[in-house]
């Protein structure tokens, strides 16, 4: 299946964990993929995997924080592939602690990274697309619908409820434009340095839900998530025209979390 045939989408922190995994299904269903990470060696190397396998793609440096590195990404995508069809807004930070014990700068640090990332790349990418329309998608988390989820930290449960704020706006906003915009939830990724983050915390009992006792097993599906086979694909539907009557929505990916 190759849903996203010639389409041109950029993936932020596209080097690693779920963004590696969206970009290497990205290709696989024919897109042409534009790997965004400030670290650029493992884009690069991503870049080199899609290669290998037949895909066009490009690894471009890129700090989310920055707006002019932000500028630059999409100039580089127009450069190199004339358009932006789709923009997967996932890189992301984690953050510790009590709101009373977290320190402003690093509060400031996961809102700049998690919420202000995804605002920089929606407004220098939703212009571009506005003409043809195009798709845009954000990694949330389960912390998007829950506070203290898997321990999770003030900062970061607040950010990912700020940006499925941001994917509802952009639906409103931009939707009579054939932009449709939408955030994935995730919960544990077997790729992914905020679960080594999440499950240091359930230990150390560092923030008030992790001091809680857990009745039931963390994930009814009692393992991570893949991040090409399940994440990846949920956010490749989303890009595709299969998900064309969805919009402004949150989508969980989370093995029944938040069932439970």
């Amino acid at each position: 299946m190759r849903r996203l045939e010639g389409k041109v989408v950029i993936v932020t922190g596209g080097g690693s964990g779920i963004g590696r995994g969206a970009a290497l299904r990205i290709a696989e269903e024919g897109g042409y993929v534009v790997l965004a990470d400030k670290r650029l060696h493992l884009a690069d190397d991503v870049v080199r995997e899609i290669l290998f396998l037949g895909g066009k793609a490009i690894a471009v440096e890129c700090d989310v924080t920055d707006e002019n590195q932000i500028i630059n990404m999409v100039d580089r995508t127009i450069d190199s592939f004339g358009s932006i069809w789709g923009m997967v807004a996932n890189a992301g930070t984690s953050g510790s602690g009590w709101i009373h014990q977290t320190d402003r700068a690093d509060w400031q640090f996961v809102l700049d990274v998690n919420l202000t990332g995804p605002f920089l790349c929606a407004k220098h990418t939703l212009p571009l697309m506005m003409e043809a329309g195009g798709s845009f998608v954000v990694t949330s988390s389960i912390a998007g619908s829950v506070v203290g989820a898997g321990g999770a930290a003030a900062s970061y449960a607040v950010s990912k409820h700020g940006v499925i704020g941001l994917v509802k706006q952009i639906a409103v906003d931009y939707g009579s434009y054939g932009i449709r915009a939408n955030a994935i939830q995730p919960a544990a990724v077997d790729e992914n340095n905020l679960a080594k983050h999440s499950g240091e915390d359930s230990v150390n009992a560092s923030t008030p839900l992790a001091k809680l006792p857990r009745p039931k097993a963390w994930l009814p599906i009692h393992r991570a998530g893949r991040v090409k086979e399940e994440y990846g694909a949920t956010i490749a539907f989303l890009l595709s025209d299969d998900a064309g009557y969805i919009t402004g929505s949150a989508i969980p990916v989370e093995g029944g979390y938040l069932s439970t």
